[in-house]
């Protein structure tokens, strides 16, 4: 059930357009129209679906940084969430884009209500301190998550794939991402995504609450340009090399 809030809320929602939201709207949409231009290659071999759902997961967290309501960066962390389990190759990464792309949906269509009906769900069932504790925190939650794609990466793929190689490019986690570990892209793009994530909850850390609502330190959404060139980066070298 949504409940009436004062107009002067929803507007201050969107107050302060640059910050890590813009950021992560502007990586997603460059990503997923990247992978979109090669769609076919995906369908060639649908574990590189995971390309889009990484996209979409990015795209979807972003977005949720511009809707300041419970239900909206809820919404973000369970699209968030998705980010290790598709980073993982547990599952089929043609099914995670579909999840991930449903997520997207109910997360346009509930924040779409709150908008048109200038009410935010939950908004007087909770208390404000645990309002703005749900918010930030949902936020800080849905970085980390994001910043899985390269722990993943690190931790488990890359010490395990030469291993699985020796027995197919299909075996284990293989039959679900493709092999990577080889390519510079991944690696450039990866690490600088952590370090992204380092600075953007380092900015958390020092904007606290925000009760002054202070705007977003800009450190952040300019180094999104620096992950996005890394990786376009590794991929000429790689396109180089091979």
């Amino acid at each position: 059930m949504s409940e009436s809030i004062n107009k002067s809320e929803i507007e201050s929602s969107n107050k302060y357009l640059v910050g890590p939201g813009l950021g992560l709207i502007i990586m997603g949409a460059i990503y997923l129209i990247w992978w979109l231009i090669f769609l076919e290659d995906a369908l060639g071999d649908i574990r590189w679906f995971h390309n889009h759902a990484y996209a979409i997961i990015i795209l979807t967290v972003g977005l949720a940084w511009y809707q300041k309501s419970v239900i909206s960066r809820t919404i973000g962390f369970s699209q968030a969430i998705m980010m290790p389990i598709t980073a993982s190759g547990s599952f089929n990464s043609l099914y995670m884009m579909f999840i991930t792309l449903t997520i997207l949906i109910i997360w346009i269509v509930a924040v779409g209500i709150e908008r048109v009906s200038g009410k935010m769900f939950f908004k007087n069932k909770i208390q404000d301190k645990w309002w703005s504790w749900i918010l930030m925190h949902a936020a800080i939650a849905s970085w980390i998550l994001i910043a899985h794609m390269g722990f993943v990466f690190f931790v488990g793929r890359v010490p395990q794939e030469a291993a699985l190689l020796a027995h197919g490019d299909r075996t284990g986690w293989l039959s679900n991402i493709p092999s990577e570990s080889n390519k510079f892209s991944p690696w450039f793009f990866d690490i600088a995504l952590m370090i992204w994530a380092l600075l953007v909850l380092y900015e958390q850390v020092k904007l606290g609450n925000n009760e002054e609502k202070k705007p977003w330190p800009k450190l952040s959404f300019y180094l999104v340009f620096l992950v996005i060139a890394a990786g376009y980066i590794g991929l000429v070298i790689d396109i180089m090399l091979h």
